[in-house]
């Protein structure tokens, strides 16, 4: 069994910890981690790592996310009174650990999606949510499910604080995102740190305004409107500064006429909203050139992702 889990923009901007993304791209490049399951005649949990992004993460399995997400999902479904066997785990590392792409997000998505199928969807979606965000906070330092949400459901999410509950939104049908991954990379928990405790008033209130007003213009107003509202008020501010280059990528881009351009999650991967197929181009190109500062950095553009985790055919 092979399940994929697609790589997704969290906070979009104007939703801190509230809105993610799901990515898929258009170059038909793989964005997001891919699980394998086998039968094993081992006694106990096996993993083994392959992809172009392995060499990220540690080399000891019981270090490893994937690893942790299967023990605590044999906890909680013996907890449920039922009994499972242990399996071969791989998981084909696609996404750049640290780049603000939900890479964490996807490995966990990936492997308790396709637990939960082998044996025969133990866990309901609530439970299943809420065992993700539990892995997810692990790393990050809080539960959120900007990164699970879209990753395991596809498309635009709307999270709600508790963890649990989480809403779609619809995605203007016009939209392509650019996403740029320098090449480097920010742990979420040491970007979440940089964040003051307390906002001023009129932060809160403009920051308010503007998340309801973007919801509002996905519904009922022109899309172009609704790119007004992507302005950060709360992250950007205290982490552009970590990513070279970010406002002369900004000022660059939207020069060229994105509809919008910002932080996807933590950082240091950017993205910009595009409605046009020649600023879409011009953009990538911009970004290639100028942006990207190590060797194995990208620059993609993608669609929203609807479809969410799934089942891959295998060969």
């Amino acid at each position: 069994m092979n399940v994929f889990a697609p790589a997704s923009i969290g906070n979009l901007s104007v939703g801190f910890d509230a809105l993610g993304l799901a990515l898929h791209a258009i170059d038909g490049e793989v964005l997001g981690d891919v699980v394998q399951l086998r039968h094993s005649r081992h006694h106990d949990w096996l993993l083994e790592v392959t992809g172009p992004f392995a060499d990220a993460l540690p080399p000891d399995p019981e270090s490893n996310i994937v690893m942790s997400s299967c023990r605590r999902f044999e906890r909680r479904v013996r907890a449920l009174g039922k009994d499972i066997e242990t399996l071969q785990v791989t998981l084909d590392k696609r996404l750049p650990v640290g780049s603000g792409l939900g890479s964490s997000a996807s490995s966990i998505v990936a492997v308790l999606v396709a637990l939960n199928r082998y044996f025969g969807r133990p866990l309901n979606r609530p439970q299943l949510l809420e065992l993700m965000a539990e892995m997810e906070g692990a790393i990050s330092g809080d539960i959120h499910l900007d990164n699970i949400a879209p990753s395991l459901l596809g498309g635009l999410r709307l999270c709600m604080p508790d963890g649990r509950n989480q809403h779609g939104l619809p995605w203007p049908g016009g939209w392509q995102v650019l996403v740029a991954w320098p090449g480097t990379r920010m742990e979420t928990k040491m970007a979440r740190d940089l964040l003051p405790d307390k906002l001023r008033r009129s932060t809160a209130v403009a920051h308010g305004a503007q998340f309801a007003r973007f919801v509002h213009e996905l519904y009922s107003g022109d899309p172009r409107d609704a790119a007004e509202c992507l302005v950060d008020l709360i992250a950007e501010p205290w982490r552009k500064d970590l990513i070279p280059g970010f406002e002369a990528a900004r000022d660059a881009l939207m020069d060229m006429g994105a509809l919008a351009f910002g932080i996807s999650g933590s950082g240091p991967t950017v993205f910009a909203i595009v409605d046009d197929s020649r600023v879409a181009e011009q953009g990538k190109a911009w970004l290639q050139d100028h942006f990207l500062s190590g060797p194995r950095g990208f620059v993609r553009l993608c669609r929203a992702d609807l479809a969410g985790a799934r089942l891959l055919e295998q060969a």
